[in-house]
């Protein structure tokens, strides 16, 4: 029985085009229609089984937090079925349902009644969800004094601990200091590991690729894809991609060599790409996923075959190039790229850099271009791996520029010979050989 099932799920909004247009159709009775009808979600399927951790990625107006509101029972849908098995526990981002009149001690008893724990529960566990709070004094001061991330830590905590069955957590780490997020994501964990169901919707990326055992992705509120991780945050990372270009191509974008074009997105950020006219050609640009300070822009990451082809599949033991294209926006000393394979679990296969080859990048001045191949065999399983891609500079490794996922590839088997079992086929030779003794006394 699936911990959670969603079949035909959809979600219907009339909108108007201001509040005066939405009082002329009340009055007129609906016989003048002055709004339109707005999807949020169409036709959603989702079953998830019970232990799965699953991340729901997509850009804002996907439907994300409204599938999460109807699963939680928060919102009801147009058409479709809902059913969660188990106690449910949800949380958004900003710690939702708290009273502000009501100090922080008084919202986690009125909580924890609310979500079926009992009086002296909730008490045995106060100590444990006041050190995941980490609020202090402040447990005794009304939530209306808090900051946002005050509630929403106060608010993981007390869901943290109900010990439930499936837990909805809505942007709940979006806010909060770097440390109070390893200590919260240590707890999800744990959670994880214990066998509780998870919906997780972020857009930390990162978080997503390395918690979530698997994804699904919105688009428009419609389900475009699911499976596991890795491959739906590439699919994620072609549709950003995707967009962008037709944005230019609308608003009728002709950038000159070296200009810098920045559209934004739905989720406010800047996408920022540069197109040449020039021989830099930048093949598949990298979008989203990122990370960094920005001194460096990786711009594009390609895969090429034995014969400098671009490919999506290849056979196993077969050499590739992974050839990135970098720009500096910044003059940086001492710059070094590295490159990470991992399997679709997660499961970091191999990394190499342009240090620890023997092959340092020189120090480069601002606007210089530089092209990096990466070549090596893949004796490796088939399946699906991915590539990331790092510019790090100096001795204390800072991070100028981290494309997560930057792109995807498939291994087959290869056509001749068998395929073999484990992550990688190692060269190997064999020789039999009689014992010593049988060896001596044989006769030739």
């Amino acid at each position: 029985m699936p911990a959670v099932s969603v079949k035909g799920v959809s979600k219907k909004y009339r909108i108007f085009p201001s509040g005066q247009a939405r009082i002329k159709e009340v009055l007129s009775f609906g016989r003048r229609k002055y709004g339109r009808d707005f999807w949020a979600l169409e036709g959603v399927d989702l079953e998830v089984e019970p232990g799965a951790t699953v991340g729901i990625v997509g850009r804002n107006g996907a439907g994300k937090s409204t599938l999460l509101s109807i699963i939680a029972g928060i919102l009801q849908p147009t058409s479709g079925t809902v059913e969660v098995n188990g106690r449910l526990v949800v949380l958004s981002g900003y710690g939702a349902g708290f009273d502000p009149e009501f100090t922080g001690r008084e919202n986690v008893m009125l909580n924890g009644l609310i979500l079926g724990m009992e009086r002296r529960e909730i008490l045995e566990r106060f100590d444990d969800i006041a050190a995941l709070a980490d609020i202090g004094d402040f447990m005794d001061q009304p939530i209306k004094t808090y900051s946002s991330g005050m509630r929403s830590r106060l608010g993981f905590a007390v869901a943290a601990n109900v010990e439930p069955d499936v837990l909805v957590l809505d942007e709940t780490l979006a806010v909060g200091d770097a440390v109070y997020k390893q200590i919260a994501l240590q707890k999800m964990y744990e959670l994880r590991d214990s066998g509780t169901t998870i919906l997780f919707v972020s857009h930390s990326i990162k978080m997503v690729e390395n918690f979530c055992t698997e994804a699904i992705l919105l688009h428009k509120g419609r389900k475009l894809a699911s499976g596991e991780t890795t491959e739906i945050l590439g699919r994620y990372q072609d549709l950003v991609s995707s967009t962008k270009i037709k944005k230019y191509h609308k608003k009728g974008v002709k950038p000159s060599p070296q200009d810098h074009v920045v559209v934004p997105d739905e989720e406010g950020e800047g996408l920022e790409d540069l197109v040449l006219n020039t021989g830099f050609n930048f093949g598949r640009r990298v979008t989203g996923l990122r990370s960094g300070t920005g001194e460096v822009k990786i711009r594009s990451v390609e895969l090429l075959n034995e014969r400098l082809y671009p490919f999506e599949t290849v056979e196993s033991g077969s050499t590739v190039t992974v050839r990135v294209y970098l720009e500096y926006l910044e003059a940086v000393k001492d710059s070094e790229l590295s490159l990470t394979l991992r399997n679709k679990a997660g499961l970091e296969i191999f990394s190499a850099s342009t240090v620890q080859q023997g092959t340092p990048l020189k120090e480069m001045e601002k606007g210089e271009q530089v092209i990096v191949d990466f070549i090596f065999e893949v004796p490796l399983r088939h399946g699906l791996y991915s590539v990331t891609a790092a510019a790090r500079a100096g001795k204390e490794d800072l991070s100028l520029d981290q494309a997560d996922v930057a792109t995807t590839f498939e291994i087959t088997d290869p056509s001749e010979g068998s395929p073999f079992r484990g992550i990688v086929h190692l060269p190997t030779q064999i020789k039999v050989h009689a014992p010593e003794g049988e060896r001596q006394g044989r006769s030739v």
